[in-house]
């Protein structure tokens, strides 16, 4: 959910429902209709794409009402598509505001959810947003992320690729939106495409009908660009040759233009495969010798967010500061080698919760037993500044679960998180994550 001030740690989310029509007609059974989804994407202060995927080519509808008004009118979008995948934009909404939705087809509820509009263009509006990715191949493991992100309240997800093993596979998409359901029926996503989504021209063509990016003239790219808030975010494709090209161009024109916006405070791009790593994919090469992270740092990019290493990794490169978050499911990589740009380096199913003010961006990592790696922030073009060794403890009903204290290895400037409180950070069930946290124990952390 989009906040007025960062208070990304306050507990579950709360959501009631807001007008009798949203309670009182029970849904329709699990499965009868609907394939995969009801799942967010394309959030905007105006409104937000519904996308499922029924077993046939039904005309289906989606009704909205907000949630701080009962007596509000339900708004009815619909979908009359002869393609199972559905994609029905909700438009002329209020920005910043809550609303509850449901997919209906033949008069049977077979999906609903609730989402937040985005706040205006302007500097003082707050975000916060949840990073994480390479969920593919172990879904137990990707269950176990996905459980402990469910836990932290957000506006958004970005994930940085590799979603699923094969791009290919229709069973590998449809275990992903399984396990990711609880997550995406809230929380618009948006995704930077991955090597494993560019397989083959068939993968290729499901990541753009599941998550690509529309263009001005309607055609769905593996790249693209929004504004939310204060910031602008920049989705790419890492495995593209950089040296020339649409997408190249197409970056430089958008980077030009965010020169000149207005009330534009922040800058965040996302790549699959990032300029440093300490993984054994390493730098991307294609991108260093296209010149892609100067061009980014010239236009004052403040943030480039990667995967594709499975790993976490900080680090700092000139002005560019970066993150490596590829700890989302997918076997783990051990650190290798050294970097001058590295801050922290640590091998562990995680995820990490970033909030956006006018002032600052801080950023928590942590693992999916719900202890913390590191708490970070930074001021625009300032230094990475990092928490002391903070540790917490998640709780089940049998107890306290095991923590241990994060290592850093950064210098000491803020408190965590502008002060968030990290014992109210999660209330996870820890008993359902000792199989995953067990079977995987290769946590190895440089100092």
């Amino acid at each position: 959910m989009i906040r007025g001030r960062a208070t990304l740690i306050a507990g579950a989310c709360r959501w009631v429902v807001a007008a009798g029509l949203f309670a009182a007609t029970p849904p329709a059974a699990a499965g009868e209709r609907i394939v995969k989804g009801p799942y967010l994407t394309g959030l905007s202060p105006t409104g937000v794409d519904v996308r499922f995927e029924l077993d046939g080519s039904t005309t289906a509808l989606v009704e909205i009402v907000r949630e701080d008004d009962a007596g509000e009118a339900v708004r009815v979008f619909d979908s009359r598509s002869a393609s199972a995948m559905r994609v029905v934009r909700t438009t002329g909404l209020e920005r910043g505001t809550a609303y509850a939705y449901r997919v209906r087809v033949e008069g049977a509820i077979v999906g609903a959810g609730h989402f937040k509009t985005a706040p205006a263009d302007n500097a003082a509006a707050a975000l916060t947003f949840l990073v994480y990715g390479d969920d593919r191949t172990d879904p137990t493991a990707h269950a176990a992320v996905v459980q402990a992100m469910r836990q932290v309240p957000s506006d958004f997800l970005v994930n940085t690729g590799d979603l699923v093993d094969n791009g290919a596979s229709a069973e590998d998409w449809q275990s992903f939106f399984e396990i990711e359901a609880p997550l995406l029926r809230d929380r618009p996503l948006f995704v930077s495409i991955g090597n494993h989504e560019l397989r083959d021209d068939l993968a290729g063509a499901n990541f753009a009908r599941y998550f690509g990016f529309r263009d001005q003239s309607g055609i769905n790219r593996p790249y693209g660009t929004t504004r939310l808030g204060n910031t602008r975010f920049l989705f790419l494709n890492g495995m593209h040759d950089w040296s020339a090209g649409d997408e190249r161009e197409w970056l430089e024109r958008t980077l030009e233009r965010s020169d000149a916006e207005a009330d534009l405070v922040w800058r965040i791009a996302v790549v699959h495969h990032g300029p440093w790593s300490l993984g054994p994919h390493g730098a991307n090469a294609r991108l260093i010798a296209a010149g892609v992270p100067a061009l980014l740092a010239a236009h004052k990019v403040d943030l480039l967010l990667s995967g594709h290493d499975h790993i976490y990794q900080r680090g700092n490169a000139g002005p560019l500061k970066y993150i490596v978050s590829g700890g989302g499911g997918a076997p783990l990589y051990g650190i290798e080698g050294t970097d001058p740009t590295e801050r922290k380096a640590e091998s562990t199913y995680h995820f990490v919760a970033v909030a956006v003010t006018e002032e600052r961006i801080r950023t928590l990592a942590m693992r999916v037993d719900g202890t913390i790696i590191e708490s970070c922030g930074f001021e625009s073009r300032g230094a990475w500044e990092c928490s002391p060794d903070v540790s917490m403890v998640a709780h089940s009903a049998a107890g306290p679960a095991r923590s241990a204290p994060a290592r850093s290895t950064s210098h000491c400037g803020c408190a965590v998180l502008g002060g968030w409180r990290i014992d109210a950070v999660v209330a996870l069930g820890a008993s359902a994550l000792v199989g995953v946290t067990a079977r995987h124990r290769r946590r190895m952390v440089r100092r």
